[in-house]
């Protein structure tokens, strides 16, 4: 499968980066557009503004110059002398000559051509009007600045507002994604946690609607993984029920004919077929306890103490064993294991690496089960180191290392899926823990609270 990798892999981060993009293009556009239109309109009410004044004063500064034509041009001081001026104006006789201005207007005139209505010469923006009557012609002047920063204060107001709009806006798509995708976060959590010993139908009730056939075609999946496990575990369970009956009564047989063989030869050939039968007897036992932990044996409501049951099931493998000395049992005075676990699962895993250390070890080497704090149980036996590319595929199914005992490879899966159903923890070493040889299991028991222990 190829997998392309992305910049943002997330859904929201792309949504976020995505939305925020287009809603901040989306408002410089619009600001671009308001501030050309405000242009317009501003320019539009400036030039109105200029007009009228100029034609409100001409007929009074006409007045004013009246029989003093020879005379220098006036200077209107009716403004505070230093301060810039927006607006200033400046009025010429027939001539041409300025006969009358504002004090900041220059004693040259603005336009030689006195251009009647706008014009724009320099940073001047100008208004010409002429007295018919009096040939006399103003000239208002508005400098472009006011006008610029005019404008550019509607534009800063316009734009300004988006500096904290982003992070705003970042925020409420964040909280919105967060919102929608509760229903496909909580999917997800569900699908991850299922395995094989959890396949109960997923909940996709509240799913978006893009989203249903998805999450539809995943729940249809599961159902199908289940049924097919399900069928699964049965055909063993009932393969090995059913062969535990045939198994015996040929071990038996087998096992009396060898009494009765008095040929060497034939009595070889048969306890040859004892073993195979017992190899058959021990595979089935197996799968009927493989088929148990995967139906979810591990588990109970109750706090029990096991140290009971590993105290059965110690002193049943020493009986079983020619040299039942072998076993060394090691544990501290009044020692507890209070956990929630099935006594029978745990019996089941301590029974298997107790077998699998007395099996796989030398014949006459010592199996040590020792019990220590914090819910730890090691069972040590002696032997080769194996190698670590074996070891830590010793936990799969059908996984066999290399030994004189013909086993089945399941008994160390057995434990895993007990010990992981029930929190605990598989650990397997070679060399065993403070020694060069030999091969270690650990087991990690979830323990419960000392309120859960059970009463004495």
């Amino acid at each position: 499968m190829v997998h392309h990798r992305r910049i943002f892999p997330s859904i929201t981060a792309r949504l976020i980066l995505g939305l925020t993009l287009a809603t901040t293009a989306l408002w410089c556009g619009a600001a671009a557009y308001s501030t050309y239109v405000s242009f317009h309109e501003l320019n539009e009410a400036f030039d109105r503004a200029l007009q009228e004044a100029g034609r409100r004063l001409l007929p009074l500064a006409a007045e004013d110059v009246l029989g003093h034509e020879d005379d220098d041009a006036g200077v209107i001081h009716h403004f505070i002398e230093g301060r810039g001026e927006y607006l200033s104006y400046q009025l010429r006789n027939s001539a041409g000559r300025v006969v009358l201005r504002a004090h900041d207007a220059p004693t040259a005139p603005y336009d030689e051509r006195a251009t009647p209505g706008f014009s724009t010469v320099g940073n001047y923006r100008l208004f010409t009007d002429t007295d018919e009557t009096t040939g006399l012609t103003i000239t208002m002047a508005e400098t472009t600045r006011g006008r610029r920063e005019a404008i550019f204060g509607a534009a800063r107001g316009m734009l300004l507002p988006l500096v904290g709009l982003i992070p705003l806006n970042i925020l409420a798509i964040w909280l919105a994604v967060r919102g929608a995708m509760k229903p496909v976060l909580r999917l997800s959590r569900d699908i991850a946690s299922r395995s094989g010993q959890n396949l109960a139908p997923l909940d996709i009730s509240d799913q978006p609607g893009e989203l249903k056939p998805m999450a539809d075609a995943v729940a249809s999946l599961i159902e199908r993984l289940r049924a097919a496990l399900d069928a699964e575990r049965a055909f063993a369970a009932n393969s090995a029920h059913e062969l535990r009956t045939p198994i015996a009564g040929a071990l038996a047989q087998t096992q009396r004919m060898i009494v009765e063989l008095g040929d060497a030869k034939d009595r070889r050939r048969a306890r040859e077929v004892e073993a195979t039968l017992k190899r058959l007897s021990t595979l089935a036992e197996k799968l009927m306890q493989l088929s148990r932990v995967d139906a979810g044996l591990g588990n109970t409501d109750t706090a029990v103490d096991l140290i009971a049951v590993l105290d059965l099931v110690v002193a049943d493998r020493a009986r079983r064993l020619d040299e039942p000395e072998r076993i060394r049992y090691v544990k501290p005075p009044g020692a507890t294991l209070i956990a929630r676990m099935d006594m029978d699962a745990f019996a089941m895993a301590a029974r298997n690496l107790i077998d699998n250390a007395a099996n796989h070890g030398p014949i006459d080497g010592r199996v040590d089960v020792k019990v220590e704090p914090d819910g730890v149980i090691r069972i040590v036996n002696e032997g080769a180191v194996v190698p670590p590319d074996v070891l830590a595929g010793l936990k799969s199914r059908f996984a066999r290392g290399e030994t004189r005992y013909a086993g089945s490879g399941l008994g160390l899966a057995i434990v895993e899926t007990i010990m992981t159903q029930t929190g605990g923890k598989l650990e397997l070493f070679s060399p065993a823990l403070g020694r060069g040889d030999g091969f270690e299991a650990r087991l990690t028991v979830h323990q419960s609270l000392a309120d859960d222990a059970p009463d004495p």
